[in-house]
């Protein structure tokens, strides 16, 4: 094999968005449906494939589809980012200082 190929690093699941659609009795058609995306598309967010950089627009309308407030969406979405970086697969920190997480 061939080691300087680089490994494809599975991707972290967003299990907070999963547990949410699910406390609201909601499939994936249904959620897909009603914001107008395709259901491999909000799946690959799901699956933590896509979505890294969500804008407050989109967390906002898929808060009030998934019958939650935005600041539990928010706090769901900064833990999962959080956990990306411990685990090394978000390797960006942005603009965002350790002391203000």
């Amino acid at each position: 094999m061939n080691e300087n190929k680089k490994a494809k690093q599975r991707p972290h699941l967003r299990m907070y968005l999963y547990e949410l659609r699910k406390n609201a009795k909601l499939s994936i058609y249904e959620v897909t449906n009603s914001m107008l995306l395709s259901k491999p598309y909000y799946y690959q967010i799901e699956q933590g494939i896509k979505g890294h950089r969500m804008d407050v627009v989109f967390l906002n309308d898929l808060a009030n589809i998934l019958k939650t407030d935005f600041e539990t969406l928010c706090k769901g979405e900064l833990e999962y980012q959080k956990e990306r970086r411990n685990l090394g697969i978000r390797r960006e920190s942005r603009w965002v200082m350790d002391d203000e997480l």
